[in-house]
């Protein structure tokens, strides 16, 4: 069978390609290709499709995507900003489509509030003189369902679920049992991103991850630092690991690092989901730095004890010191260490936010502010009339909330840049 993978176009008023790749089309690739069919990708916000020119990047290989400004929907008006389409032109992406003329056509689409994208494909796909099965799966798929059936997708597949009945597809029940995730699907990369592990034994209020996976699963560490050495020999030196729990547990995250040194490669490491205070020992320290990994970026998300004990009990700002210390023992830093800190939830006040910048900038470490966005499915989900107002850029605008987080944002850049 000839199966079409697609990674939508994205409407949204600012997006960057912080390594940006549809892992879980990738794995879903390989798995498919086991089972003997003929699989395509079309990943609409590959910066380095072959329609794009002129593409730049960063050291590491971070860069923009190429957009389009177009009319904010309804619902957004009143948000200030400019509303953008990034990715493929949808007539590109109609005559790929029509080209590789699949029977069947899988859809992804990773933020709730991202699903513009999936109708523009539904339309394309409703205008093309014959009918593939059209087939919905994802993190949006897996929290809004209901949702979704209402814009007019009836097969649609959570990741709750391991076997997809259109195709036949039976999914692995163990995250251990997944082959490596397809990148042979690419011409050009310029980083390949890999999971460890899925989900996280930790239920903060604000995050998806117990609902959406459950129990951690990890894989094998000799599987993963073969995964990694076969894409190095293919030119790949850049790579960043999806995981929600890299760190745990240590003796795991330890030996993952021994595994990776014995391949003997020149690479460098990224973790943006951010990693586990607590779990930064001078020994797990010592083996991020010897194995390549950059910037360090830690999940605090805020330094008020009150705030801690009521949201979660994964951290505190003695972990967080302490943690700080045991990277900067090892070789890193302070400058290139980065600390997440949530601005705009409910349960946290703005002051309380400045108050938490101002405590890492006296550790000497940069802040990273991780705007909130109310996630379905979580205990901290909001019924809005409509997922586009759960973004993050529009959420603090729909909660009248502009100016304090414009505060804070200046705040966070004039810190950073006090720090050398």
């Amino acid at each position: 069978m000839k199966v079409l993978l697609i990674n939508p176009p994205i409407y949204d008023f600012a997006v960057y390609d912080f390594w940006m790749k549809p892992l879980g089309l990738l794995y879903l690739s390989s798995l498919l290709k086991k089972e003997g069919h003929q699989v395509h990708l079309l990943d609409a916000t590959n910066r380095f499709d072959s329609y794009f020119k002129d593409v730049k990047s960063d050291s590491f290989g971070r860069g923009k995507i190429k957009f389009r400004k177009i009319p904010k929907p309804e619902v957004l008006r009143e948000v200030p900003g400019n509303f953008k389409r990034y990715g493929l032109p949808a007539k590109i992406i109609r005559e790929r489509i029509k080209d590789i003329h699949p029977e069947v056509v899988m859809l992804t689409c990773s933020m709730t509030y991202w699903y513009p994208g999936l109708l523009e494909i539904k339309e394309i796909i409703k205008s093309l003189d014959y009918e593939p099965i059209l087939i919905l799966g994802g993190i949006y798929a897996s929290l809004l369902p209901d949702h979704a059936k209402k814009l007019g997708f009836d097969r649609i597949y959570s990741k709750k679920e391991n076997y997809i009945e259109d195709i036949g597809l039976e999914i692995p029940k163990n995250f251990s049992w997944f082959p490596p995730p397809d990148y042979s699907q690419y011409s050009k990369l310029s980083y390949a991103c890999l999971a460890t592990s899925i989900g996280c034994p930790f239920s903060c209020p604000y995050c998806a991850s117990p609902y959406l996976y459950g129990s951690k699963q990890d894989k094998e560490t000799e599987q993963i630092a073969e995964e990694i050495f076969c894409l190095y020999k293919k030119g790949i030196k850049i790579f960043v690991f999806y995981d929600d729990a890299l760190l745990i547990p240590e003796e795991r995250f330890i030996n993952l690092c021994e595994k990776i040194k014995k391949k003997e490669m020149a690479v460098s490491f990224f973790t943006p989901n951010g990693l586990h205070l607590r779990f930064i020992s001078k020994d797990v320290a010592r083996a991020m730095y010897e194995t390549g990994f950059k910037e360090p970026r830690l999940s605090l998300e805020t330094t008020d004890e009150n705030i801690q004990k009521k949201l979660y009990t994964k951290t505190s700002n003695y972990e967080f010191v302490k943690a700080v210390e045991n990277l900067t023992g090892t070789g890193y830093k302070k400058r290139d260490i980065y600390t997440y800190l949530l601005a705009g939830a409910p349960a946290i006040d703005f002051e309380s936010v400045e108050q938490s910048i101002l405590y890492v900038a006296k550790i000497g470490v940069k802040v990273t502010l991780a705007e909130f966005s109310p996630i379905p499915g979580t205990k901290m989900e909001e019924k809005l009339s409509d997922p586009l107002l759960t973004n993050n850029t529009v959420y603090y605008q729909y909660k009248k909330k502009e100016k304090e987080m414009t505060k804070v944002k200046k705040l966070a850049k004039e810190v950073n840049r006090s720090i050398a």
